[in-house]
């Protein structure tokens, strides 16, 4: 079992009462790698010449901001996810569905469930029980209630078989020694966790447009979806059109890595194999 402190850096997308979808993405790893992403993110940042990467501010394609979040991405995918050096977490959930679930709830305690699964999840593929936690500060929820949670969560998962038995006596407990909440004009890993959420959220929230323009987005920009659909670029947004264009960049480099990070099947970005470092996860009971 690894006895290192493994780092989490966090944020949500749309948590409004209003709003359809509700993301929220963990940037997760041991601390040093973290760094190491932290350094390049920031030079992307200097480069551009922008105060922070947020997703809210990807208005248009030219924008230095955009071109820095397409920058972002690559850099993540290419040279830290791909070879699992890091883990980007995103779980979206469709807030009818949670409500009808739990209808006593608030959405405070939404969000606070959210991250109890992924923060769980996130600690058992890294096989670590030693955490330190940054969320972003202006998230609105109770984190000592989180900790709480996740520091009586076993690290190993009990699916009642008697072969664990065992191993279950001498299950350690997820152990997060710190969390400090972080302002993400200060924190690129913040940002990207920003980044990854909107990503997510705006893809649920665009389902069958979103798939279609991103798997024939070269037919598409061109006036005409490959499946015959008439798709004219003068009628969509520019900021819709550059988001669209995000999805694709990140689309093609998961799929050049083999990360199994689709958008055919469920007309929004989701990842068959929840164990692979880009996951983009649907809330389940």
């Amino acid at each position: 079992m690894n006895n290192k402190t493994y780092q989490a850096y966090s944020d949500e997308s749309a948590i409004n009462p209003t709003d359809r979808f509700v993301s929220v993405s963990v940037v997760s790893g041991e601390a040093t790698i973290l760094n190491n992403l932290r350094d390049y993110l920031a030079e992307i940042i200097n480069n551009e010449k922008v105060k922070e990467v947020h997703f809210g501010e990807i208005t248009g394609s030219q924008r230095p901001v955009t071109k820095a979040a397409k920058s972002f991405i690559n850099k993540v995918i290419n040279d830290f996810a791909s070879s699992r050096k890091i883990r980007i977490d995103t779980l979206t959930i469709e807030n009818g569905y949670y409500f009808n679930i739990f209808p006593n709830n608030t959405k405070e305690e939404e969000i606070e469930h959210m991250y109890h699964i992924l923060l769980s999840h996130i600690g058992r593929q890294w096989n670590n029980e030693k955490w330190s936690f940054y969320p972003d500060s202006n998230s609105h929820v109770n984190w000592e209630n989180i900790i709480s949670f996740i520091n009586n969560t076993k690290l190993i998962k009990n699916r009642k078989k008697p072969l664990l038995v065992k191993i279950m006596e001498n299950n350690p407990s997820f152990t997060f020694n710190e969390i400090i909440q972080l302002i993400s004009l200060d924190e690129p890993l913040v940002q990207l966790a920003d980044l990854f959420a909107g990503l997510a959220r705006f893809s649920h929230e665009e389902q069958v447009d979103c798939s279609n323009i991103v798997i024939n987005k070269k037919g598409a920009w061109q006036g005409k979806l490959k499946i015959g659909v008439e798709y004219r670029t003068d009628i969509v947004p520019k900021q819709k059109q550059c988001r669209y264009e995000l999805i694709k960049e990140l689309y093609d480099v998961c799929h050049k890595h083999g990360l199994y990070v689709s958008i055919r099947e469920r007309k929004h970005l989701w990842t068959r194999k929840n164990n692979y470092p880009v996951n983009f996860w649907d809330y389940k009971k």
